[in-house]
């Protein structure tokens, strides 16, 4: 059994249980629930289906996401790296044990380790175009040096590292002492390391694409390396978080999904939120805010907010595109109200 969401061709949206998924039938149940809160099982054609998440088991209430891009460097390295491009517009990216361009379907796992899916299942009739890049894992085995099973185990074994820190892996299995693994965080820490060249390491971008997005870059100065990435659809808003926070050793956001209370957005003076483009996001044990900004570690703007504030902050990292979107959707009378002339 399985919890998944299956998004259909004309757009709407279900989730519900998958307790049987044959992809040499026409069919599949899913059970739902209904607004009586009855379950009711509904039969779904796959022909009137875009795709289906199927849902990590684990789930968390916080909006803020720990996990960092190491743990999705194996999954750049399975077989196949795919850049889907949907016939709407849309674009995932993941890799793939196996692919052909004339399957009538195919499955995808996301790169990024806090993506909600597991897998991603994707009807071939809704995709435009898909750009494919062999990988380490397909190497391997065309070279003989592991078969398809032995890949198979790997990435099950994967599935686990996301699910904990290869520290704490490491640490259980007596690999490495507490000691250690403190020693190593903190060089971690220290460590500091282009936004490109972590998305390189990880899988999710090549060497040609970052040559291409720094040349853009160098012709428009005001956008950053991460927006150009994603406008150019190599990486999602989520990818450039996870690596931020990785390279910054803090957690993100993905504000795009996050419903802001109104109590928390008024912890903070909105002509500080418009000047220095922080979002007010969580408030935690009433003492700590937790502010979201594209430029988490910059001095003058953590200076400036903490005076406006008697709670102790802890920043976390968002797209600043998104953090454009959350200053129009909560403070658009705030902006008018601040303009010349109002």
């Amino acid at each position: 059994m399985h919890h998944a969401v299956v998004q259909f061709l004309d757009g709407e949206e279900k989730e519900g249980i998958v307790s049987f998924f044959n992809l040499g039938k026409q069919t599949f149940p899913l059970e739902i629930k209904t607004q009586a809160g009855k379950a009711e099982v509904q039969t779904i054609h796959f022909a009137e289906v875009k795709k289906i998440l199927f849902l990590k088991k684990e789930t968390s209430d916080s909006p803020l996401h720990t996990e960092t891009i190491d743990q999705s460097i194996f999954a750049g390295t399975v077989a196949f790296k795919l850049a889907v491009e949907f016939e709407d517009g849309e674009v995932l990216t993941g890799s793939t044990l196996k692919y052909n361009p004339n399957d009538k379907s195919f499955f995808i796992i996301p790169l990024n380790p806090s993506d909600r899916s597991e897998r991603i299942y994707i009807n071939a009739r809704c995709v435009k175009h898909v750009d494919q890049k062999r990988l380490l894992g397909r190497v391997l085995i065309d070279a003989k040096m592991i078969n398809g099973e032995q890949l198979q185990s790997a990435l099950e074994r994967q599935a686990e590292h996301r699910n904990k820190r290869l520290g704490e892996i490491l640490l259980e299995k007596e690999l490495i002492s507490k000691r250690q693994l403190d020693e190593s965080l903190n060089k971690q820490k220290e460590r500091t390391i282009m936004l490109g060249e972590i998305l390189i390491e990880a899988g999710y971008i090549s060497k040609d694409q970052l040559d291409k997005a720094l040349v853009l870059q160098k012709e428009n100065r005001k956008k950053r390396l991460g927006q150009i990435l994603v406008e150019l659809k190599y990486v999602t808003p989520g990818d450039i978080c996870v690596a931020l926070a990785s390279q910054l050793g803090c957690s993100w956001i993905d504000l795009s999904t996050v419903k802001i209370r109104e109590e928390i957005l008024g912890l903070l003076p909105r002509g500080v939120i418009l000047q220095y483009e922080v979002i007010p996001v969580e408030k935690k044990n009433d003492e700590i805010l937790v502010l979201a900004s594209a430029q988490p570690r910059d001095p003058d703007m953590r200076q400036a907010v903490s005076r406006e504030t008697p709670y102790k902050i802890d920043f976390v990292v968002a797209y600043d595109g998104h953090i454009t979107a959350a200053l129009a959707k909560y403070f658009t009378s705030a902006r008018k109200e601040n303009s010349p002339g109002a």
